[in-house]
């Protein structure tokens, strides 16, 4: 029987390279390459005759295969009261918009909002985790059936915290609209709040779309807010809010930008139970490539 014991360990070895220990308030995105971006036109230039800055699309094809390790990712947008946490704990400045040292009565688990890209990279850091790149943001919106909305392929205003006209909603606690939840757990990926992403904002690889919007070192933001669009005739709102709450939609702001509708979420490289208990070391037969 003896001989079955390199056996029994190598099972449990294997066992444990495929198992996680998700961190509290975490959601697990398995690795896998997908398809990021989109092919579509806007054939018409319908965003330009409506006075947008940008061709519909412009800056998100063409859609090309990415590889995206394991990877944890908040659930929820970072709140308030988790961001007055760490600004006791480290003295960073308190966001504009609380009028003092502490968020407004009622509004703790709102998502927390002014804080520039900085902000948000010191708190992702100082929680042990850093901020998402923008393709594991896209992936975990999409799921692994590559929708266009978080909840699926169809517009639906009512599913996340979007403005149905240029009337706002105001912000909502997260997690307020479980309709919207992603494939994989993370909720108000589109709505609530604009999120910081971990990359500058730049062309995709063998993209068409020139502008000197490229070389500003702009950040990219990703998911639609409750501010909505503006004001627009309605049929052309509704139309505007459905392409701009697309999953695969790119906006950017400067980096020292602390918008009244931009808050973040953050992201953690996944390690399986075998890493955190041997490092990096593999398993005997797992590919390395």
């Amino acid at each position: 029987m003896n001989h079955l014991k390199p056996l029994v360990f190598y099972g449990i070895l294997l066992g444990l390279s495929g198992c996680y220990a998700i961190p509290e308030g975490m959601v697990l995105v398995p690795a896998e390459a997908f398809r990021m971006g989109t092919n579509e036109i806007d054939k018409d230039n319908q965003a330009l005759s409506l006075g947008l800055q940008k061709p519909w699309f412009a800056d998100e094809s063409p859609e090309h295969l990415v590889y995206v390790s394991d990877f944890y990712i908040d659930q929820y947008e970072v709140t308030n009261r988790q961001y007055y946490i760490f600004c006791q704990a480290t003295d960073h400045k308190p966001p504009p918009g609380w009028g003092g040292m502490k968020y407004p009565p009622g509004t703790e688990e709102f998502p927390v909002t002014h804080v520039n890209f900085y902000d948000a990279s010191a708190y992702a850091e100082w929680a042990g985790k850093r901020l998402p790149t923008e393709a594991e943001w896209e992936k975990t919106a999409r799921g692994p059936d590559h929708f266009i909305y978080p909840w699926g392929n169809d517009w639906d205003p009512s599913a996340a915290n979007l403005s149905h006209s240029a009337k706002t909603t105001g912000l909502k606690p997260v997690g307020s609209f479980p309709q919207s939840v992603s494939f994989y757990g993370a909720h108000d990926m589109i709505g609530n709040v604009w999120e910081w992403v971990w990359d500058y904002y730049a062309p995709y690889p063998n993209s068409q779309y020139k502008t000197p919007d490229y070389d500003k070192k702009y950040v990219v933001v990703r998911g639609m807010s409750y501010l909505g669009v503006g004001h627009f005739p309605k049929e052309a709102y509704q139309k505007t809010m459905a392409l701009m709450s697309r999953a695969t939609y790119r906006e950017k702001l400067n980096p020292l930008s602390g918008k009244i509708d931009v808050g973040f979420r953050c992201a953690k490289n996944a390690t399986s139970l075998f890493q955190q208990f041997f490092g990096e070391k593999r398993v005997p037969w797992q590919r390395t490539s």
